[in-house]
This record gives C-alpha cells, sequence and structure tokens, in this order.
C-alpha cells in the first residue's frame, strides 16, 4: 500500500483549507532552485487534471512556498517537469536518446519535512494527463532523492491578515475558463490528445501539451466591500499595534542591555580605582618597612656603641680603684 503524501491549501472564497495531493518535489541545480508540484484533483477536461508547480525555498531546515517570479526559472522548471512526465509514462522509466537537451534535476527527499499552507493562485498550474498523475506520485516516491538545495538569500515569508482579503469574486464556469489564458509551451510541438481510446498512442504520447496559466495578478479582481474593507482595515490595525508593541519591547531590551553595559563600565572603572589605590598602599608599606629596617639597624648600631662605652667605663673604673689603693698604701706606709 503506497503513502500518499498531502498539503494543506488555502483557496479563496472557502473558509477551511482542503487538502492537496504532493506529486513530487525537484531541484534543479542549474539555477539552484527547488520546485514543488501537487494536485487538487480538478479535472478541466475529460482525461485531464490540472496540477501545480510552487518554488519551494529552503532555510535552515524550514521550508516556504512562494511563486515562481523569472519567467526563466519557469521554463527551465517546465522543462525538468517535461522530462519527469516522460520519464513517468515510460514503461521501464528510462528516457530515450533525442535531440532535444536535457535539464539536470534530482527528487528532492521531503520525508519528515513541515510543508506551511500553499495557496493555489499564487502558483502556475499545467495541464497534464489524469493518467499521468498517479504514476509521477509513484515516480516521485521510489526514485531516488537527495536534500533539497538551501537557499542563500533572505526568505521572507508573507504575512496575509485573512484568507478573504484576496478573493476574486465567484463566477461561473464558462468566464472562468475565459480568464485564464494558456500559453502553448515551446517545447510542445503537437496539440493536445483528440478524445477516443489512446490504445494506438504511444507512453510518450499520453502527455497534455503543457499549458501555463498566466501570473494570478492578471486575474481580475472585484473592488471589496465595505465591510470587508473594515475588516481589512481592523486587521492591519491590529496588526500594527502588535508590531509597535513588539517594537517598544525591542526598545525597552536594548536601553536595558545599554544601561547594563554603562553600569559594568562603572563596575570596572571603580575596580581599576580600587586596584591603583591598593597598588600604592602596597608601595607606601614597602617604604615603610625599608624605613623600620634601615632604623633597626642604626639601632643595632648604637647599642654596639654603648656596649664599647661600657666596657672602655669598666676599664676605667678598674684602674682608678687600683690607682686609689695604691694611694692608700702609699699615705699609710
Amino acid at each position: 500500500m503506497m503513502l500518499l503524501r498531502t498539503l494543506v491549501l488555502e483557496r479563496n472564497g472557502q473558509d477551511a483549507p482542503v487538502n492537496g495531493a504532493l506529486l513530487c518535489g525537484f531541484a534543479v541545480t542549474q539555477i539552484a532552485s527547488n520546485f514543488l508540484v501537487y494536485s487538487l484533483d480538478e479535472e478541466v477536461e475529460p482525461g485531464s487534471s490540472r496540477v501545480y508547480i510552487a518554488a519551494l525555498h529552503k532555510k535552515t531546515e524550514r521550508y516556504f512556498l512562494d511563486r515562481i517570479e523569472s519567467r526563466e526559472h519557469l521554463q527551465i522548471a517546465m522543462q525538468a517537469f517535461k522530462q519527469i512526465l516522460m520519464l513517468a509514462a515510460a514503461s521501464n522509466n528510462k528516457l530515450e536518446e533525442g535531440t532535444e537537451p536535457q535539464v539536470p534535476y534530482h527528487f528532492v527527499d521531503l520525508k519528515g519535512c513541515k510543508l506551511p499552507p500553499a495557496r493555489p493562485e499564487d502558483h502556475h498550474s499545467v495541464i497534464i494527463k489524469k493518467a499521468l498523475v498517479m504514476k509521477v506520485i509513484t515516480l516521485g516516491i521510489s526514485a531516488p532523492a537527495l536534500a533539497a538545495i538551501e537557499s542563500a538569500s533572505l526568505i521572507v515569508p508573507s504575512i496575509r491578515f485573512s484568507s478573504q482579503m484576496v478573493s476574486p469574486p465567484r463566477v461561473a464556469s464558462p468566464p472562468d475558463r475565459a480568464r485564464q489564458p494558456v500559453v502553448q509551451d515551446p517545447v510542445e510541438a503537437g496539440p493536445a490528445a483528440p478524445d477516443g481510446p489512446p490504445a494506438a498512442v504511444e507512453a510518450q504520447a499520453e502527455l497534455c501539451s503543457p499549458q501555463l496559466l498566466e501570473a494570478p495578478d492578471a486575474v481580475p479582481q472585484a473592488a471589496p466591500s465595505v465591510p470587508m474593507e473594515r475588516h481589512t482595515l481592523a486587521q492591519v490595525d491590529s496588526t500594527l499595534t502588535n508590531l509597535a508593541r513588539v517594537a517598544q519591547d525591542l526598545t525597552q531590551q536594548k536601553l536595558a542591555v545599554v544601561e547594563r553595559e554603562a553600569e559594568l563600565e562603572r563596575w570596572q572603572a571603580r575596580l581599576q580605582q580600587e586596584q591603583q589605590q591598593m597598588d600604592e598602599k602596597r608601595r607606601e608599606l614597602e617604604l615603610l618597612e625599608t624605613q623600620q629596617q634601615a632604623q633597626a639597624h642604626a639601632m643595632e648600631q648604637k647599642a654596639e656603641a654603648l656596649n664599647l662605652t661600657k666596657s672602655h667605663l669598666s676599664i676605667l673604673r678598674q684602674n682608678l680603684q687600683r690607682a686609689l689603693q695604691e694611694m692608700d698604701q702609699g699615705l699609710a706606709g
């Protein structure tokens, strides 16, 4: 049993999101871009189905879906997707050698990744044979896959206030077909397959002519009603208020950081001043110690001189006593 990967989609005119089937993801190293192909099971005409191609950006393990802005990137992506369709239509999943140049690509491993909600109105669409949808899904699951190409540029996700802000008016089916002009893929030369049993047609002929829809910017949009404008203005006002609150919080945090840095600088200056005072006191103590050592040495010298004087006085005293004794003996005799 094959697991079918789904994708959450937001459609104009529908409040609840719908799920779409993820066909495959592929990367083109030539333009360093990733692309995602999904389907809403829309049957445009009997035997045909519309699929959507979106640009898949990867930034630090996060994925973002966006429209393909560059016309050159769109043509290269369509050429690579055409090769995938031809490979899926082939019986042995091998392309035959041809004169048409091939675009190098590889399938993207999307296992375990969280894909954001997508809007089909923002993406380009292609009409293919309905039988190829399941073949592409099977090929995308069974074929070897590599990691998605990391986006070097800054990715800014779009902010939508409400799913009804850009809702186009709901019109009948014929005008809806009329407002979606198609451009024939320059690579495809033949028209779409005619109605009838395609038993005698080759596997490669199962491809319908890929038809690129114009960008959703060309879809005419009706003027929003007054309640919708008020709701939108309320949403914008609420968002601006939240942004202003976030900016105020960031400013307060920045001021707190600056104040802490200034306090740290003051503490550092105080520590340096105290260190200088301690160095001065240490020098004073060393000087006082040197003076005390000099005074002690002088006292020792004075003590030695005093002891020498005392010894001289003792000798003089003995001599004086001897002389007095002799004088007494002379007077007595």
